[in-house]
């Protein structure tokens, strides 16, 4: 099967590439199929109408901020429509309590370690088009020369932070608006939620059943190949389509995880299953290509 990588950030959200670079990196790396998924964020699709995709095949993607309950998760949307009203209005909105809870943050950096973020780097935070989390105003302390890094203010700042405004969506609601925007919904790295709330994700798989969620992305580079094996269970077991990408961010956000790198220890290269979710987003002229050598379906 060709290469593919479907879990990628760019600088629309907290990657630290450009599109038009990550492409670059794609080709350098022999990747063959791929999809942004930036967080709660759709502009990158309209870019990559301007890149040179030759020899790519690009499946236009989005990962949504969600929760349900005391969970929250990431869901994977693929093959959207980037014109849609209601996935355009979702994301609006989710925006407009971002700057909310973002101006929370600000306060409370200042009330509880003394660090002050001005006003005008906060008039340029609420203006931007782009998404703006956590992760850029610890790119900007970072920048100030006041962190380290990032990761500082995740581990030092930003869990001490007691936080009200909610900038998730619900999951019924986000994966209902994947859905009419043409898209295909998946549970992003499930290992992430298991070792949040301690569960395991067969536990608790009913809130997605019943949120008609379509597949499970059972390759990322969090998971090992037991992690793989058990959530491919889980995906024959309720009939899901399966997903795989690297969550890569670049060098600066997370230095271990590398384009292409879909499991934690390449326990991909020993048990490389069929991708059912590209299958369902691409010309069906071209799956044959694709996947010759495959052994295993789903």
């Amino acid at each position: 099967m060709k290469k593919y990588d479907l879990h990628i950030h760019s600088k629309f959200s907290d990657g630290e590439y450009s599109v038009e670079e990550i492409v670059e990196k794609l080709k350098i790396c022999g990747i063959d199929i791929f999809s942004i998924t930036d967080h709660d964020n759709i502009q990158s699709i309209k870019a990559m109408e301007d890149v040179d995709k030759k020899g790519l095949i690009y499946i236009p993607g989005v990962e949504i901020s969600c929760e349900k309950g005391k969970y929250k998760m990431h869901i994977l949307g693929y093959n959207i429509d980037a014109d849609n009203k209601e996935l355009i209005k979702l994301l609006q909105d989710m925006k407009l309590r971002k700057n909310l809870r973002n101006l929370e943050i600000i306060q409370q950096l200042k009330e509880k370690f003394g660090i002050i973020i001005t006003r005008e780097e906060t008039e340029r935070l609420l203006r931007a088009k782009n998404f703006v989390g956590q992760t850029t105003i610890a790119r900007l302390l970072t920048k100030r020369g006041e962190i380290p890094n990032t990761q500082y203010a995740f581990d030092n700042y930003f869990k001490y932070l007691d936080l009200k405004t909610p900038a998730t969506a619900q999951l019924e609601q986000a994966i209902r608006i994947i859905h009419q925007a043409g898209g295909y919904a998946v549970l992003a790295h499930p290992i992430s939620l298991e070792k949040t709330y301690g569960v395991n994700i067969e536990e608790i798989f009913g809130i997605f059943r019943d949120a008609d969620i379509d597949g499970i992305e059972i390759f990322n580079s969090k998971h090992t190949l037991s992690d793989i094996k058990r959530y491919l269970k889980l995906a024959k077991r309720e009939n899901l389509l399966i997903s795989g990408g690297s969550d890569f961010h670049g060098e600066i956000m997370k230095p271990n995880v590398k384009l292409g790198k879909i499991s934690k220890d390449n326990s991909e290269k020993e048990h490389h299953y069929k991708m059912t979710i590209i299958s369902k987003c691409i010309d069906k002229s071209k799956l044959k290509d694709i996947y010759e050598g495959d052994e295993l379906e789903l």
